[in-house]
């Protein structure tokens, strides 16, 4: 199960999708971070950094936190936030191409010396993250974790992140590479009760989602962690995203996020489900529904199936099938517009007024 070394050629498009991703998150998870009076002090942690930037010079993930860390200077300083950065390369020859590259970078956050504190690792990432386990269990936390393949986030590692309940995390891997090495002995060392069966009838698009299933059943029952993907396609190989939140407000940011990077589906970066084709038929009549309309419906029939339903369900429901609210407002104003619900003022559909401020707002089922 090698894998090529991405810092001899450029950046793929897919892995600038990933960096893009992780990038818009970070720029949606710090200005919270900043903004809230219980929080005065954040890690953001990348323990598979590599070395800055590709041989063309395209920011790989250490100098996108730099710079998003630069362009909310301003106002770091003004709340008096500590921020601490983890960087941690392996590869001895690339730690130390890290270490100049973070150097000359590190003169644009001289404002920030009292702010900010960086640490470079040179460390097996087992051995490190389980040392720094007890340090990221009680603070807030973005933690990511683009490792190159599959067996690095175990069984183990996984659980330690499910305890880090203020930590939102986003892991890399390599969905595709399950169906091509089930049978291998190095596998199943790693992914021991995986059910190999399921993956013999996964199809190869859909490896990401049955990656995802797997470690949502590993959360513990008492756990709030919520898990989301995004599905990477490069050529017939299927790479993923998977983000791990326990807060509604980190969940609705990344849904935000990967709609936004995919109208079509929210979920990957092409057509997984083949909904762009299939609405390509309705010229012939008959057709599938989409990924969306198939969620408004449910949301019809979730809403109409009670005698009366609160803004903070529809909220919830909504982000649990994982989609945005935006996708959910239609299904609202067609039943207005039918009588099938009534609510006095505005809707009251978001996290501000169903969780921030405790708004709730009953719709009555007509």
């Amino acid at each position: 199960m090698t894998s090529k070394d991405l810092h001899k050629q450029p950046f793929s498009e897919e892995t600038i999708t990933k960096l893009d991703i992780f990038q818009k998150y970070l720029e949606s998870w710090l200005p919270v971070a900043i903004q809230s009076p219980f929080i005065r002090e954040v890690n953001i942690c990348d323990f598979f950094a590599g070395i800055g930037r590709d041989i063309k010079g395209t920011d790989g993930s250490p100098i996108r936190i730099i710079k998003t860390i630069k362009k909310f200077e301003d106002t770091i300083l003004k709340q008096k936030l500590k921020i601490h950065i983890l960087f941690n390369e392996y590869i001895p020859a690339k730690y130390q191409q890290l270490c100049d590259c973070i150097s000359k970078e590190q003169e644009a956050l001289k404002n920030l010396d009292s702010n900010l504190s960086i640490e470079i690792f040179n460390q097996d990432f087992k051995e490190l993250f389980v040392s720094k386990k007890l340090s990221l269990e009680n603070h807030f936390n973005l933690v990511f974790l683009d490792q190159s393949g599959i067996k690095q986030i175990t069984e183990e590692i996984f659980l330690y992140l499910t305890k880090f309940h203020k930590t939102d995390f986003m892991f890399f891997i390599s969905s595709s590479a399950f169906k091509r090495f089930a049978s291998d002995a190095s596998f199943q060392k790693y992914f021991p009760d995986i059910d190999l069966q399921k993956l013999s009838m996964t199809s190869q698009s859909g490896m990401h989602r049955l990656i995802l299933q797997y470690y949502r059943s590993k959360i513990p029952n008492e756990s709030q962690l919520k898990l989301y993907p995004f599905t990477i396609k490069k050529g017939r190989n299927i790479y993923g995203l998977i983000f791990g939140s326990n807060h509604p407000l980190g969940v609705e940011k990344f849904l935000n996020i990967a709609w936004n990077t995919n109208e079509l589906n929210g979920e990957a970066n092409f057509d997984i489900d083949e909904d762009w084709k299939s609405a390509q038929m309705l010229l012939f009549g008959n057709r599938k529904l989409s990924k969306k309309e198939k969620f408004q419906l449910e949301l019809k029939e979730f809403i109409l199936s009670k005698k009366e339903v609160s803004n903070k369900e529809v909220y919830d429901f909504t982000l649990e099938n994982e989609h945005i609210i935006k996708n959910a407002l239609p299904v609202i104003k067609e039943l207005v517009g039918k009588n099938k619900i009534s609510y006095m003022g505005h809707h009251n559909i978001s996290y501000n007024k169903c969780y921030k401020s405790n708004e709730i707002k009953k719709f009555k089922v007509l």
